[in-house]
């Protein structure tokens, strides 16, 4: 497989670093003048710092090198000391109410002390709760510091009526961010996995719950080929590579992989989770999601869709390729005539503004 991103000298040194971090030894100034800054967009510079510190790598760089990685490398260590704050604060709010909410995606990384979760930049905090303990948990929530932010009458239907989660919570002491989950896909959405599947099979991390360990893989497959934006996402391949060689390695996961997606309905995003893991250098390949490959054009379509804007940063970058996976991800949540009226008023709004 091969990527076209903007700068093909960068992107090809960051992909090095992330599939071998060993490589990062061999790099002169040259190649980190490049480097640094493609990790840095890429959300991964702590993590490659906490690879290099892992590996003993640093005390060979040259200073100022050695200097930025220590930055990132304080920077991810205030992350998740800040991550497990919020923990913290999230239970002191919903357990006195017989609340016990699952956490996803990066708080629940790091707070099951996974490989993903090692310089991990987390731009905000989510829960799943089950849909009936909504009211109770806003309100809760409410109670310990957390607002909605103003939204205009659209995005607040969007949110309650069409969407998997609340509208944003925001702390107002610490300015820290919350999302509140009833799914983890869109109500409008054409896949519905069972939420109360999810929260029977949670397991506990030190006093936290967090989901499964297949639905850990499951959910980190949907949230990037079911419900959210390719472009720029090299960092949730490398959260699905960590995910799969953690739990691969276990001679029943497979099966039970298997099973939990035909169970959630999630067999097409796992197979494009495996099938592009492969980016970042994941060396699993489970022969149980064959079943589920899509047909030979659209296969290819999706593979140069992916490797032309997985290292993109988002959609602006002005790629058809991006924008037709932004556009791909809306298809899959929403019906069309629902699909054509937000993508209206979606360029309506940036062009006004």
């Amino acid at each position: 497989m091969t990527l076209g991103p903007r700068d093909r000298g960068s992107v090809d040194l960051l992909l090095a670093a992330v599939r071998s971090p060993r490589r990062m030894a061999a790099m002169g100034p040259l190649d980190w003048g490049a480097l640094i800054p493609a990790a840095e967009e890429a959300r991964l510079l702590p993590r490659l710092a906490a690879d290099a510190e892992r590996l003993g790598l640093t005390s060979g760089l040259p200073g100022w090198t050695r200097d930025r990685l220590t930055s990132a490398l304080v920077r991810g260590h205030e992350f998740e000391r800040a991550v497990k704050w919020e923990i913290d604060r999230v239970h002191r709010a919903l357990l006195p109410i017989g609340l016990r909410p699952v956490f996803l995606k990066g708080a629940a990384y790091i707070a099951a002390a996974l490989p993903c979760g090692v310089g991990r930049v987390v731009a905000d905090v989510d829960i799943l709760v089950p849909e009936t303990e909504l009211s109770r948990a806003q309100l809760a929530l409410q109670d310990h510091g957390w607002e909605f932010e103003p939204l205009d009458p659209y995005d607040e239907r969007y949110y309650r009526d069409w969407m998997h989660e609340l509208p944003p919570m925001r702390n107002r002491h610490r300015g820290t961010l919350l999302d509140v989950h009833h799914r983890i896909l869109p109500r409008t959405g054409r896949i519905h996995p069972p939420t109360q599947r999810l929260l029977e099979q949670a397991r506990d991390a030190g006093g936290t719950a967090v989901l499964s360990p297949e639905h850990m893989v499951l959910h980190a497959a949907a949230h990037l080929f079911q419900d959210g934006e390719v472009a720029g996402a090299l960092r949730d391949v490398v959260d699905l590579r960590d995910l799969l060689e953690q739990f691969g390695g276990d001679s029943g996961f497979e099966g039970r992989l298997i099973g939990e997606a035909r169970a959630l309905g999630l067999g097409r995003p796992l197979f494009y989770a495996i099938r592009y893991a492969r980016l970042a250098g994941c060396t699993i390949d489970f022969v149980g999601v064959r079943s589920w490959q899509p047909s030979a054009p659209l296969l290819a379509a999706m593979d140069r869709l992916v490797e032309r804007t997985l290292t993109r940063p988002d959609t602006t970058s002005g790629s058809l390729g991006a924008f037709a996976l932004y556009t791909r991800s809306h298809w899959l949540k929403m019906p069309v005539g629902l699909l054509l009226r937000h993508l209206a008023r979606k360029v309506t709004k940036n062009f006004s503004s």
